[in-house]
């Protein structure tokens, strides 16, 4: 609990988000991010009857400042002495976000909410305190939640490209510039793009391809990457239309980002 302090006989206003308050719901295109704000009235008329709430919500990181992830305004009607108010906040959150928060997630969720408010009908100054209020979420809970929007959070997952200065760089290079050719259109040499990434993915991994002689069930779990890499390079190289069995074919835009998105995911196993 917190509380917003206001100028002189206003007095104070206590916020809390309280215990398995908060909620997630499929929307359209995105998750909705619900949550009870409980809001504790002061005695008194000097601040008015109306409360307006700005709020934004962040996750907290062990290294580096907390991630920032949605706002959202709330206008209050009250009668004072009238003990809490209880407003429902609503964050609008991509799939990917939620995604990054699993990620980053350790055991039990935790969130933060900055609250700052004004009393537009207030005797005196109608600012007040900002208000932080820390949020967990059990982990069984929060795994209910996310269980509970099927397969709308799996198809939206993103693969991230690495660091810039990682060893994947040359490969991620490639890869950007076939998602800058294919939305120019240019289908082909996008492939070919991909393709690269794929050569570099290979000089970077020494992943060995098994030898045709060796049993399908002696194949290490390096050569069956080297196989999965080297399949995704001859389908990229059909680009070339040098080969009869793509001379005459013409690959489409969903193909090549598909193919973007599996060497991508490749670049997550670089050492």
């Amino acid at each position: 609990m917190d509380e917003l302090r206001f100028d002189g006989g206003i007095g104070t206003f206590t916020v809390n988000v309280p215990e398995n308050a908060l909620m997630i719901h499929r929307a359209l295109g995105t998750h909705s991010l619900q949550m009870q704000l409980e809001v504790g009235v002061p005695k008194g008329g000097d601040a008015g009857r109306v409360l307006h709430l700005d709020t934004d919500l962040f996750a907290p990181r062990d290294a580096g400042p907390k991630a920032w992830l949605g706002s959202t305004s709330q206008a209050l009607a009250f009668v004072p002495d009238t003990g809490l108010e209880r407003p429902t906040l609503r964050f609008l959150l991509t799939g990917a976000q939620i995604l990054a928060l699993e990620q980053h997630r350790s055991g039990d969720l935790h969130l933060e909410l900055e609250v700052r408010a004004v009393l537009p009908q207030a005797i005196g100054h109608p600012g007040g305190s900002q208000a932080t209020v820390h949020i967990s979420v059990a982990e069984s809970r929060w795994r209910q939640q996310l269980a509970a929007l099927g397969r709308n959070l799996g198809v939206e997952m993103t693969i991230p490209f690495p660091e810039d200065d990682g060893p994947g760089r040359g490969a991620a290079d490639f890869l950007r510039e076939a998602q800058r050719l294919l939305g120019a259109g240019e289908i082909d040499p996008a492939m070919l793009m991909v393709r690269k990434a794929l050569e570099t993915i290979e000089k970077i991994t020494g992943w060995n391809r098994p030898g045709s002689k060796k049993d399908k069930g002696q194949i290490t779990a390096d050569e069956r990457w080297a196989l999965i890499r080297c399949a995704l390079e001859d389908q990229a190289s059909g680009a070339m239309h040098v080969d009869p069995g793509t001379r005459d074919y013409r690959y489409s835009r969903t193909e090549v980002e598909s193919l973007i998105a599996m060497a991508a995911a490749l670049l997550r196993l670089l050492p």
